[in-house]
């Protein structure tokens, strides 16, 4: 089986990732390291026959392909701005409103 997860330093994002039933390693400083503790194992999570995820919280993930295909709003690393450019631009092409008042371009 293939398992993709996330390596986090930060405990609330541990919670929140095991929680979602995302396999989660948390990574700390050795000098940090005194006695870890594991509490408990959560099971993977893998999608059922109709390609649903059923995570622990109750919510449902459909995990089947979308009709069109999603259109890609950013390829590149993640921690550049560009990437927060890009999705920033998509979302307000997705939201954008009618002004009640009229055109806002000046007469």
């Amino acid at each position: 089986m293939d398992v993709v997860g996330a390596f986090v330093e930060n405990l609330e994002d541990v919670d929140l990732l095991f929680h979602a039933g995302i396999p989660v390693w948390l990574v700390r400083r050795v000098r940090d390291w005194h006695n870890p503790r594991v509490d408990e194992v959560a099971p993977v999570i893998q999608e059922d026959i109709t390609r649903r995820l059923h995570l622990y919280c109750g919510h449902t993930l459909d995990c089947t392909d979308f009709t069109p295909p999603a259109q890609i709003v950013y390829i590149g690393l993640a921690n550049k701005v560009d990437r927060y450019v890009a999705m920033n631009c998509y979302m307000q092409s997705q939201f954008q409103t009618v002004s009640l008042f009229g055109a806002m371009e000046p007469r």
